[in-house]
C-alpha cells in the first residue's frame, strides 16, 4: 500500500517539475507548433497548387481532315459524355476551340496550359510543367497509334478493324487507375517529420527526470539516493507520468496542425496510437541518455538535442528526399530510426488502405522502447556512490 502511495506521490511531483521546466515545454509544445505554422505559411498549399492533378485547360486550333485527333481530344474532355449520356468519359482536359490569335493570347495570359494544332498534331506550351508533359504524352501516343494503323493498313488490311479497336480501347488508363485515395503530397512529409521531432524531443524531459535520480548530477538526486524509496517505483512512475503529459502535448499539436488544414487522412485512432508510441520511444531515448555514467546534465541535454535533430533530419524534416535516398542506399537505417518510423506511420495511414506497414512500424518502436528502458534500468540500478 505504501508503494502505491509513493508511486502516485512521485507522479504528482513529476508533473509539477515538468511544468516548471519551461525549456522542455517550449521544445515539446511551442516549438513544433511554431515550426508547423511557419511551414504552412511558407508552402502548406503548394502541393495543391502545383502538383495535385486538376483538369488541364487547353486551346485547340482546328483544321481540315482532323476528325480522328478531334474525336480523341473530345473523348478526354471534361464535358464529354458517353453514348448513354449517363456519365463522363474523362476529366483529363477542358478543351476550347479557338483561332490561332485567341489561343496565343490565352496562353500568354496563363488561361490555358497549351495549344494543340490538329493540322500537324503539334503542341505549344508557355513553360515546362507536369500538365504540359501529360499533353505531350497524349499527342505522342496518338502519333504512334497513327503510324501503327497506317502500317497495318498497308501490310494486313483484313485485321485493320481489330487493330483500331485494340489501340483505341485505352479508357481505363485515364479513368480507372488510382494508386490511393489519400493525400500523397510530398510537403506533408515535413509535417510528419515535425511530429517525429516533437516526439523525440520529449527526451529532454526524461533526461532531466533521470538526472534528478542521480546523486552526481543534481542535489535532488542526492536526497533521493538517501531515501529508502524503491528506485524501480521512481523510474516507472516518472516514465508513465511523462508519457501521459507528452502524449497530451502531441494531441494538442495534432489538433492545431489539423486546424491549419494539413490533411492527415481519417484514420485518427491509428494516428493517435502513432503519437503514443512516438512518445514512448522518445522518452526511452532520453532515459538511456540520462542514465549514461560520468556525464553531467548539460552534456546529456546536448546529446539528446543532437540525436533528436539528426534522426529528424534523416526523416525529411529539413529537406524532402533524404529519407528516400537512405531507403535506397541503406534501408535498415530507416527501419530502426524512430523518426522515420513515426513519419512512415503517418504516410502509410494516409496512403495505404491496409495497416500492415503501420503495425510493423509501431511494433519496432515498441520493441526499441522496451530494449532502451531495460538497458537504462540496468544502468540506473548499478549506480553506486562511495559518499554523498
Amino acid at each position: 500500500m505504501n508503494g502505491i502511495k509513493t508511486f502516485f506521490h512521485n507522479m504528482k511531483y513529476t508533473t509539477l517539475c515538468m511544468f516548471r521546466a519551461k525549456t522542455s515545454l517550449f521544445w515539446t509544445l511551442a516549438f513544433p507548433i511554431l515550426l508547423a505554422t511557419f511551414m504552412y505559411i511558407s508552402f502548406g498549399n503548394l502541393f495543391e497548387k502545383d502538383e495535385l492533378f486538376k483538369t488541364i485547360n487547353i486551346a485547340v486550333v482546328e483544321s481540315e481532315n482532323d476528325d480522328t485527333l478531334m474525336s480523341i481530344l473530345k473523348s478526354l474532355d471534361v464535358n464529354y459524355s458517353d453514348k448513354s449520356g449517363d456519365s463522363k468519359f474523362s476529366n483529363l482536359i477542358n478543351m476550347k476551340i479557338m483561332d490561332p490569335s485567341s489561343a496565343k493570347d490565352a496562353l500568354s495570359d496563363k488561361e490555358i496550359t497549351g495549344i494543340i494544332y490538329t493540322e500537324n498534331c503539334s503542341l505549344v506550351v508557355d513553360e515546362n510543367s507536369f500538365n504540359a508533359s501529360i499533353l505531350e504524352s497524349i499527342l505522342t501516343q496518338y502519333k504512334q497509334q497513327e503510324d501503327v494503323i497506317s502500317n497495318i493498313a498497308k501490310t494486313d488490311p483484313q485485321n485493320l478493324e481489330n487493330a483500331i479497336t485494340a489501340l483505341t480501347d485505352t479508357d481505363t488508363a485515364y479513368t480507372e487507375i488510382s494508386s490511393s485515395d489519400g493525400n500523397q503530397s510530398e510537403y506533408n512529409n515535413y509535417f510528419y517529420a515535425i511530429f517525429a521531432m516533437s516526439c523525440l524531443f520529449s527526451a529532454f524531459s526524461s533526461v532531466s527526470s533521470t538526472c534528478w535520480m542521480l546523486a552526481n548530477t543534481s542535489p535532488l538526486g542526492m536526497r533521493r539516493c538517501l531515501t529508502s524509496t524503491n528506485k524501480t517505483i521512481l523510474i516507472i512512475s516518472e516514465y508513465i507520468m511523462l508519457l501521459i503529459i507528452h502524449f497530451i502535448v502531441e494531441l494538442i499539436s495534432l489538433l492545431y496542425i489539423t486546424a491549419l488544414g494539413v490533411d492527415f487522412g481519417n484514420k485518427y485512432p491509428a494516428i493517435i496510437a502513432t503519437l503514443f508510441f512516438g512518445c514512448m520511444i522518445g522518452l526511452a531515448i532520453g532515459i538511456i541518455i540520462g542514465a549514461l555514467p560520468k556525464v553531467n546534465k548539460e552534456c546529456k541535454i546536448g546529446i539528446s538535442v543532437a540525436v533528436g535533430m539528426f534522426l529528424s533530419v534523416m526523416a525529411d524534416l529539413c529537406a524532402s528526399g533524404i529519407k528516400d535516398m537512405v531507403e535506397h542506399k541503406f534501408p535498415i537505417a530507416n527501419r530502426i530510426n524512430p523518426a522515420c518510423l513515426i513519419s512512415d506511420c503517418f504516410y502509410s495511414l494516409n496512403v495505404y488502405e491496409n495497416y500492415d506497414r503501420f503495425f510493423r512500424n509501431i511494433s519496432i518502436m515498441g520493441l526499441e522502447s522496451v530494449i532502451l528502458l531495460t538497458a537504462a534500468f540496468i544502468l540506473l540500478r548499478r549506480e553506486k556512490y562511495a559518499s554523498l
